[in-house]
This record gives C-alpha cells, structure tokens and sequence, in this order.
C-alpha cells in the first residue's frame, strides 16, 4: 500500500465517530479567495437561493443583496447543524409512552420544519443530494421502523456535508441504518459447515463502489470516460466485489457485548442503534474461532496474503475490522474517479442536469485539491461562471442561442419537493404549534412518496428516485441531454402532484375557516392586498414564485384568469390561492434556470 494512502487511512480510523471529525473553519478560511459580490438584482438573489436554500424568502434575499454571495456562503458553512434526531426522539418517547402509535411520519414532519425553518439552509439543502447518493430509504423492511436511527442518518449527511469526503465515506460505512439496509450489518466472514458453505453478503461492497464513489467505468476530471481502444474501462470486476465484502464483515452494535438483540424502546435510549458500528471481533471480544466473524482472510482464502481491492491496492492480512475499513475507505477515497462522479451529481442536483464538461472539470479539481473539503466543492459549484450566469433563452420562434452556446440545455427541472418548500418559504407559511407530545405536523395525510414519486429518505430503490444519467426519451435523448427528474414524471404523477399541491394551497391558507392544523398555512396578504388589480397580483407571483422571468404569454393568461374569477365573484383568498396553484403547475415554476 502506497505510504500517503496509509496516512489517509490511519486519520480515518482515528476519524470514528461522527462526533470527532474534524471540519475546516469556512467563516474566516479563504475569505479572500472569492469577491462578496453582491447579487445584480432581488431576482438574481433569488435565483441563486433557489440554487443554495430549500427556497427564497424575501429576508433571506435582502440579506443576500447585503452580504453578497460568497460572504452569504461562508456564513452558512460556518452555521452549526440544526439536528432533527432529538426532537424525533423526544417525541417518539412522548407518543410511546402515552401510548400512541410511531412511524415514520414523525421523522418527516421534523424533516419538512427544518427543510423550511431551520437557519442552516445550505447545509440541510446539501444533506439533501447527499441523501441521493448515500441512499438509504424506510421503504426497506429492514429500517421501515427504524424512525429515530434513521433521522439520526439525516443528521449524519448534514453534520458531514461540509467536511471531508473520506470521513463522510466512512461514517456511512459505519453507520447501522446503512449497515442493515445494505446488509453490512451482521455480515460475516466465510465459512463450512456440514459441507455448505457461505460467502460475505457483496451488496454494500457493490453499492459503495458503483454509487457513493467511483462508478462502473474510469472517468477523466470532466466526467468523460478514459478509453483504450475506443472501449471504456470498467473501474472494478466481480473479483474485486468478492474480496471487498470480506472487509465489511463482522459489524454490529457498538452496545452489543452489555445490550440484549431485541431493544426496549420504551423511553430508552437509541444511541446503540446509530451509534457508529463496531465488529465483532477483537474490537468487542477476545478473538476466537467462535465469535471472530470479520474475514481477515486474504485472496486465496488463507490468513496470510492480503486482500486485492480497488484499483489493484492490496490490504494486509490478519488486521482487525477497523484497520480493514480504514485501509479500504481510504483506497476508495483517493480514486481517481471520485472527484468528477461526485461532483457532476452535486451539479446536477443544485444547479443544471447537463453541465459543461468544463463547468464539471473546475469543480472536480477544487474536489481533488489537497486540503479542501465538500464545504469548497459546494462553494466552486454555486460561484462557478455558468452557475451565475446562465445563457440567455432563445427569442421565441427563432430557435437558436443568442451567444450560440448551450441555452436549451441548461437548468433542471425542479424536484417536485423543492416546488412545494419553495412555494412555503415564499409565502411565509406558519407551521401549526406543537401537539401534545411535542410534534409540529407538517405533511398532512402524508402521501409523498405516492404522489410526487419523492420524499426524504423513501428512495424506492438504493438508486434513487431517478438516474443522474436517464434520458427522456424524445428530444432529450435525440440530443443526447440527461433529464433525471423526467423519470419520476408521468401522466399520472401529473395529476398526483396536482391533487397534493392543491391540499397545501387551496386547503392551507391563513385565514381560512376551519383551517387544518396538520400543515403549514401559507399567507396571501401580498396577493389579496392588490385585489382588484390583475396586474399587481401576477407582478407579485413573478417575484415571488418567478424571480422576474414571467413570459409574456404566461402574464397575459393570469391575468386573463383573475379577471373571470372578479367576474364570477370569487373572493380576494380563491383568486390568491388559484394564482399560487396555477402557477405551481405551470412549467415555468417548475424549469430551474
């Protein structure tokens, strides 16, 4: 093993738990290196808080246009992390204990206040893509009741979005949520017995590799793969699979030598559940052919060779679970291909579905710099040029680019959840108080996953909801454009979208009769105060909602729509709550640019 690799992997050993990593200080590192410009215009700084936050409100933009952009960054990569895990907690132990049921409805009620409350706007914003790559979802059987320990894994990418990938890496690897929905959990080493036999369990040696790391094929810095031949190059083999699992073998609880299997949850603590994991082994017990269940057997099966991973890199024999990890994260971690596969992804997910090679390459390299953490590669993605200044729209019927470039295939198209966040944030939405036990309701009757094909942490696969590389076929494909969100997209989603979307604008609005005390009441002041005036009311959904970028033909329908709602008597709240909704709908909200 390579000397500075074995570094790595002797400060990620040290870098267990959670709790004792080590962060860069952003608020006064690299003050100098990027200028506090200020945002041209409100509608720039909203649209770059599109980008950074869960959605703009109008004190999040003046303070923007204040501070400028990169003081604003470092300001929220200097803010402590909002955790969601103790508010989950004490309220699951207030439900239990008077005796009302739990599920994971409570996690995501606490998920939605942070998401449109919590100052930390960035950070949850990029525990959010984390949550993307690092897949883990409740609609496993395996954690679908695990409602603290998995709010607590939310907490995880949030804690770590900022630091360094390695550490992120491995407290993944070690975390017991990830471990039992990819089977590290309780995966052990080789063994006969009666004349079966068994092998490690592959599916986290698979999954850390082809998803939360490098990927199937060798990359150049810009996310272009590496040929020989005209062929690409696989990054690993089904060898390399079956040599990894053996390093993930033998975890299980950090409590498990004082703690029975089957936990009382009643009141008690669950730091045993997401506690970092620890092997069994001689990290728990003196090492014995009974109970030594990680594999520190080398390639041909004997406890004298090493293990030959990634890359061709070989792990010692005979070491103990957590050298073995150390020295795999480690290996994983300094690939050449983690910079642009992770960094593509974070793109994808805050700014555009299709960046420019060279948009990806500059991120890559602030990724790859010695001594740079996430909180940089964040940083390099929201102030690159082609973040903060998008290509101007061809002129309708024309069809070219004006400066010839990539205008028709830059933005996203926003996450059905980012639509609804933002369009609380935008309107100031009040969450109800707390109930009996603690718990502020956010998400109604639920439904989330069904009706926008998306929710945090309910993935249906360990995929995520879509692909970074799907194409939507028609024009997308035709052009060789990826379109992620377009998979979760569909008649039927349309017309579910529609229905959730109303039961949070139509039904939630402050002032209402009898309004519903199980989600945020969003307030129409700003629109019902200009009743009257058509084009008052849409110049404010513009700013709002729009950022400035109505078209014309857009303006002129609202418009048109609010003067027959005047015309058939509806009040000052339907012609408000109809313009929210309308405009939720429309393809301009939804088209980030």
């Amino acid at each position: 093993m390579k000397p500075w690799i074995r570094a790595l992997s002797i400060f990620l050993t040290a870098a267990v738990p959670l709790a004792q990593a080590t962060v860069h200080d952003h608020l006064f590192k690299g003050s100098f290196d990027i200028p506090a410009d200020a945002p041209a215009s409100s509608n720039d700084a909203a649209r770059f808080l599109t980008q950074a936050t869960f959605g703009p409100t109008s004190a999040d933009i003046n303070y923007l246009m204040a501070q400028g952009v990169g003081e604003w960054i470092d300001e929220q990569l200097a803010k402590p992390t909002t955790l969601a895990e103790p508010t989950v907690e004490a309220v699951f132990n207030a439900r239990t204990n008077g005796g009302q049921g739990v599920n994971q409805t409570q996690r995501l009620n606490r998920l939605y206040w942070q998401a449109v409350y919590a100052p930390d706007q960035l950070r949850q914003r990029m525990a959010y893509a984390l949550s993307q790559i690092f897949v883990v979802s409740d609609q496993s059987s395996a954690i679908n009741q695990d409602v603290v320990p998995m709010t607590h894994y939310w907490d995880l990418l949030a804690g770590d979005a900022f630091g360094y990938y390695g550490i992120l890496l491995s407290d993944v690897t070690y975390n017991p949520t990830m471990g039992k929905y990819l089977n590290a959990f309780h995966n052990t080493r080789s063994f006969c017995s009666g004349g079966n036999c068994t092998s490690p369990d592959e599916n986290y040696a698979r999954e850390v590799m082809q998803l939360f790391s490098i990927g199937l094929i060798l990359l150049n810095m810009d996310h272009s793969p590496v040929l020989n031949g005209g062929q690409t190059i696989p990054t690993y083999d089904q060898t390399v699979i079956t040599h990894t699992a053996k390093v993930f073998t033998g975890f299980t609880y950090s409590d498990a030598p004082t703690n029975p299997p089957n936990f009382n949850f009643g009141g008690v603590t669950f730091a045993g559940q997401y506690n970092p994991m620890a092997c069994w082994g001689t990290e728990l017990f003196p090492a014995s052919s009974n109970n030594m269940k990680h594999d520190i057997t080398g390639d041909d099966g004997t406890t004298n060779t090493p293990k030959t991973v990634l890359g061709g890199a070989t792990i010692p024999a005979n070491q103990t679970c957590a050298q073995d990890v150390a020295d795999e994260i480690a290996i994983i971690a300094s690939h050449q291909n983690v910079a642009p596969f992770i960094s593509r992804q974070l793109i994808q997910r805050f700014v555009s579905s299709n960046p420019s090679p060279a948009y990806i390459q500059r991120v890559a390299s602030v990724f790859d710099t010695p001594g740079n953490d996430l909180g940089d590669v964040i940083k390099a993605i929201l102030t690159d040029s082609e973040a903060r200044n998008p290509p101007a729209l061809p002129t309708p019927g024309v069809g070219a680019c004006p400066s010839g470039g990539n205008c028709d295939s830059y933005g996203k198209l926003r996450e059905p959840v980012l639509r609804l966040t933002a369009m609380w944030r935008a309107f100031n939405a009040q969450a109800p108080a707390p109930d009996a036990y603690g718990e502020i309701a956010m998400i109604g009757s639920g439904g989330f996953q069904g009706a926008l094909g998306q929710n945090f942490l309910e993935s249906p696969t360990v995929f995520n909801f879509y692909l970074p590389d799907y194409q939507l076929p028609g024009v997308f494909a035709d052009n060789n454009l990826y379109s992620p969100e377009f998979q979760i997209t569909n008649a039927s989603s349309t017309y579910t979208t529609a229905n959730l979307y109303d039961s949070f604008i139509a039904k939630a609005y402050q002032g209402m009769t009898n309004p519903p005390t199980n989600r945020p009441l969003i307030d129409l002041s700003s629109l019902t105060a200009n009743v009257g005036n058509p084009s008052a009311m849409v110049a404010t959904i513009n700013a709002n909602m729009l950022y400035g970028t109505m078209s014309p033909s857009m303006s002129a329908r609202l418009t048109t729509m609010l003067t027959s709602l005047a015309s058939a008597n509806a009040s000052a709240q339907e012609q408000a709550w109809s313009l929210i909704y309308v405009t939720m709908l429309s393809p301009e909200y939804a088209t980030q640019r």
